[in-house]
């Protein structure tokens, strides 16, 4: 099975790094996590549809989800941890959320 078909078979789950990244500011709000595709689903009240998924499904969600999460990592919202994080689904690699990288806005011409 695909992944997106995996994906498909319920449709709330993620399925971008900007969902990923609404699911982290949300929950920062009220305390900071340690982030991981299992604190995503968790954050997002998806566990329990994703348990109801078979066991090649459930790891293809969370490959997927792992992937956004580092994806947001490489644009500098996330930083990864070293260690391995035991905090959902066995081992996974950790993240903190550092926020929202700022871009310069247009540059204006003055006039004197």
């Amino acid at each position: 099975m695909t992944v997106e078909a995996a994906l498909g078979t319920t449709t709330n789950f993620p399925s971008s790094s900007e969902e990923v990244l609404a699911v982290i500011t949300a929950a920062e709000r009220h305390r900071k996590f340690v982030w991981t595709a299992a604190r995503v689903l968790r954050e997002a009240a998806l566990r329990t549809g994703l348990e109801t998924l078979r066991y090649r499904e459930r790891k293809l969600v969370l490959k997927r989800l792992a992937t956004f999460l580092e994806d947001l990592a490489a644009e500098g919202v996330l930083q990864r941890r070293r260690e391995v994080q035991s905090i959902g689904y066995g081992d996974e690699v950790g993240f903190d959320y550092v926020g929202s990288v700022k871009t310069a806005g247009p540059v204006r011409a003055r006039n004197d």
